[in-house]
C-alpha cells in the first residue's frame, strides 16, 4: 500500500494539471525555463520590422531620388533655349517658359528638402551627396524664381521698341535702357553659378553626372547671358552714343596665318554718330608698306625666321596681343594719305565674321554672278577666290563684300536681328574672328573687358593655354590645316592648382592635284622657305598665367625644327618651334600644363582663329 500510495502520490503530482491543463500566465515554470528564447524571439521581431521598414523608406528614397533628377533634367532642358537664344526674340516665349520650367524645380525642391531627405543628409556617408542635391534644386529654383521674371521684364521692354530711326540709322536709346536690367541679370545669374560650384563636390557617381551635367548646362546658360550684357554694355558706345566715332577697319586674311588673325589685306573706316553708320572705302595693304613699325626686340627674337617679319602692316597680326596690334594700326593708318580726322578705335574682322553678317543681314551677289550666303562666305573669301579670280581683282571683292555687309548689318536694323548679331558678336570675339578697340579711356573697359580686345593668356582665376600659328610660306595654305586638341584633366595638386595634358594636332589636307594645279599665291613654294603645298609654320606656345608649360613634345609625319625654344614677348614667357606640313603631313604638339592655385575654371584654349567656328578643341575629365 505504501508503495502504491507513494506511486499514486507521483501519479497525483503529475495529474494535477493534468496532461491537457492550461498552465497559469503567471506560472513561475515559464518565467523559470525561457527568458532568453522570448527576449530573442522579440529581438528577432524588432529587427524583421526594422529591416522592412528600412527596405520600405530606401525604396521610396529611391523613388524620390529619381523624381529629383527627372525635374531637374527636364527644367536644364527647357532652360537650353535660353542659352540658344531661342526664346529671348519673343516678348511671350519667355513668359511663357517660365511656369514650365518653374512647376519642376519648385517640385524638385520639395521633395529634396522632405522629412525623409533631411534624416538622410545627416548620415554619416552619403548626407553630403544629398545636401548637394538640395542645393542643387535651391539653385536651379532661384533661377527661375528671381533671374529669369527680371530677364522677361527687360526684353519685354525692348521688344516692344523699334531701333531704326530711318535713313540707315540706329536708334540706340532702347539698347542703352536695357542696359542695367541685363547686368543685373547676368550678375545674379553669375552668383548663383558661384553657388553652384561652392556645393560639396558629390562621391555618387548617379550624384556627381547629374551635378556636373548642371553646373555644365548652367555655365553655357550664365556665359551665354554674359556674352550678350557685355555686347549690350558696348555696343550704343561703339556706334557713337557718347559723339562721333571713327575706327579704323583692318579686313585679315586666315588663310595666311599670324597669331591674333591672319594677314593684313586691306583697311578702311567706319563711322558711327549717334547710331548713324557709315562704312567707307577700304584700301589694300600695298598703300601702306612704306609705313612700318621694324618689331620690337623681342618680336625681332621670336620671328626671326625661317621668314623674317618685317612688321609692316602685314605682319601687324603675329603679335597675339591685340593691345599692340590696335596701337600699330592706329600709327600705320596716321601716317597714310588717307588719315583726315582722328582714330577713335580699331575694328579688326576675317571673312568668318562678314559670313555671320551675310547669314544676318542677306545674301550678297558678286558682278561675277557668285552668290555669298551664310554658309559659303568665308570659304569663297579664304579659298575659292584664289582659285578662280585675278590676283588684280581680288581686293576688289574683298571690299565689296566686307563693306557691302557691315552696311547691310545696320540698315533698318530689328530687334530680333540685333539680339542675334549681339549674341554671335560674343562668340566671334571669343575665338578672334572679330576685334574691337577704343582709345577713349572712359569707354575702355566695356571694350577690353568685354573680350573684344583678346590677348595671350592674361588671367589666373580663368587659366588659358595659348597655341598661335604664324605662316612662313607665303601662301593662303592655312585653309587647309585641320586642327584638332584634346584637353584632359590629370589631377589636382595639394594647392589646389590643376594639371592638365594638352595635345594638339594639325593636319595638312590640300590635294595633291591642287598642289600642281594652282599658282604660288595660293599653294605657296615662292619664297625660299618651303616647297608648293608645304604650310611652314612658326608656333608659339604660351601656358596660363601663373602656371606652366611643360614637356613639349612633336610627333608625326611632318617635321619639326627648333622645338621648345624659349622666348618672350611683351614680358610674357613662352615657348616656340617650327613645322613644316607637306600635303597629307600631320604633327601633335604634346605637353603639360598646370594652372596657378587662384583658378576657378577649367584650362581654356586661345588659338589663332581658322575659317570655321568650331573651335575643334574637346575636353576629358
Amino acid at each position: 500500500m505504501a508503495a502504491h500510495v507513494g506511486r499514486g502520490t507521483r501519479s497525483g503530482a503529475h495529474s494535477r494539471y493534468g496532461a491537457h491543463a492550461r498552465i497559469p500566465a503567471n506560472s513561475p515554470v515559464l518565467k523559470k525555463h525561457h527568458p532568453i528564447r522570448n527576449t530573442l524571439l522579440v529581438l528577432l521581431l524588432l529587427i524583421l520590422c526594422a529591416a522592412g521598414a528600412a527596405a520600405y523608406t530606401g525604396y521610396r528614397f529611391y523613388q524620390q531620388a529619381m523624381q529629383v533628377k527627372d525635374h531637374e533634367m527636364q527644367a536644364v532642358s527647357l532652360l537650353k533655349n535660353v542659352q540658344n537664344m531661342k526664346d529671348l526674340q519673343s516678348a511671350d516665349a519667355l513668359d511663357q517658359l517660365i511656369p514650365q520650367v518653374k512647376a519642376h524645380t519648385a517640385a524638385a525642391k520639395e521633395i529634396a528638402h522632405g522629412d525623409l531627405w533631411q534624416r538622410a543628409a545627416q548620415l554619416p556617408k552619403y548626407g553630403t551627396d544629398i545636401q548637394t542635391v538640395q542645393g542643387m534644386t535651391d539653385v536651379v529654383d532661384s533661377v527661375v524664381t528671381d533671374t529669369l521674371p527680371k530677364l522677361s521684364g527687360v526684353m519685354k521692354t525692348l521688344l516692344g521698341t523699334s531701333l531704326s530711326n530711318g535713313d540707315g540709322q540706329v536708334n540706340l536709346q532702347p539698347i542703352v535702357d536695357a542696359q542695367s536690367g541685363f547686368n543685373d541679370t547676368s550678375t545674379l545669374l553669375q552668383q548663383q553659378l558661384e553657388q553652384l560650384e561652392a556645393l560639396p563636390q558629390p562621391t555618387v557617381p548617379q550624384v556627381k553626372s547629374a551635378y556636373d551635367q548642371s553646373v555644365e548646362q548652367f555655365t553655357q546658360i550664365t556665359q551665354t547671358i554674359k556674352d550678350v550684357n557685355d555686347t549690350l554694355q558696348v555696343l550704343p558706345q561703339f556706334l557713337g552714343v557718347n559723339g562721333a566715332r571713327t575706327y579704323v577697319v583692318v579686313a585679315q586674311t586666315t588663310s595666311e596665318s599670324r597669331s591674333s588673325g591672319g594677314l593684313v589685306g586691306s583697311l578702311g573706316t567706319m563711322t558711327a554718330d549717334n547710331g548713324k553708320i557709315e562704312v567707307g572705302d577700304f584700301h589694300p595693304n600695298a598703300r601702306f608698306l612704306n609705313t612700318y613699325y621694324g618689331g620690337s626686340t623681342d618680336e625681332q627674337n621670336v620671328f626671326d625666321g625661317p621668314l623674317v617679319f618685317r612688321f609692316d602692316v602685314r605682319d601687324t597680326t603675329a603679335n597675339p596681343d591685340f593691345d599692340k596690334v590696335a596701337e600699330r594700326i592706329r600709327t600705320i593708318w596716321n601716317y597714310s594719305a588717307y588719315s583726315s580726322t582722328k582714330v577713335d578705335g580699331v575694328m579688326m574682322i576675317d571673312p568668318v565674321f562678314i559670313q555671320e553678317m551675310v547669314k544676318l543681314s542677306g545674301n550678297i551677289t558678286l558682278d561675277n554672278g557668285v552668290t555669298l550666303t551664310g554658309d559659303n562666305t568665308a570659304e569663297y573669301l579664304l579659298n575659292t577666290i584664289y582659285k578662280t579670280v585675278a590676283i588684280s581683282k581680288q581686293d576688289y571683292y574683298f571690299e565689296y563684300v566686307a563693306k557691302t555687309a557691315m552696311n547691310n548689318m545696320f540698315k533698318g536694323m530689328k530687334i530680333d536681328t540685333m539680339m542675334k548679331m549681339v549674341q554671335s558678336l560674343g562668340s566671334l570675339a571669343e575665338q578672334r574672328h572679330l576685334y574691337m578697340y577704343t582709345f577713349h579711356e572712359d569707354e575702355a573697359q566695356n571694350f577690353q573687358n568685354a573680350g573684344f580686345a583678346k590677348s595671350s593668356p592674361s588671367s589666373e582665376e580663368n587659366p588659358e593655354v595659348g597655341i598661335y600659328l604664324n605662316q612662313q610660306n607665303a601662301s593662303k595654305l592655312d585653309w587647309y590645316i585641320k586642327r584638332k586638341t584634346v584637353v584632359t584633366h590629370t589631377g589636382t595638386n595639394a594647392d589646389g592648382s590643376q594639371n592638365y595634358h594638352v595635345s594638339f594636332t594639325m593636319t595638312n589636307t590640300i590635294p595633291e592635284n591642287d598642289v600642281s594645279k594652282y599658282s604660288w599665291y595660293l599653294v605657296g613654294g615662292n619664297n625660299g622657305v618651303g616647297g608648293a603645298g608645304t604650310a611652314v609654320e612658326k608656333m608659339l606656345f604660351y601656358g596660363p598665367v601663373g602656371g606652366s608649360i611643360s614637356n613639349l613634345k612633336a610627333s608625326g609625319t611632318g617635321k619639326v625644327t627648333d622645338n621648345a625654344q624659349k622666348a618672350k614677348l611683351n614680358g610674357k614667357s613662352l615657348l616656340t618651334s617650327v613645322v613644316y606640313l607637306a600635303s597629307g603631313a600631320s604633327v601633335t604638339y604634346d605637353f603639360d600644363v598646370t594652372t596657378s592655385a587662384k583658378a576657378t575654371a577649367q584650362l581654356g584654349v586661345d588659338q589663332t582663329p581658322m575659317g570655321w567656328l568650331d573651335t575643334g578643341v574637346t575636353y576629358n575629365r
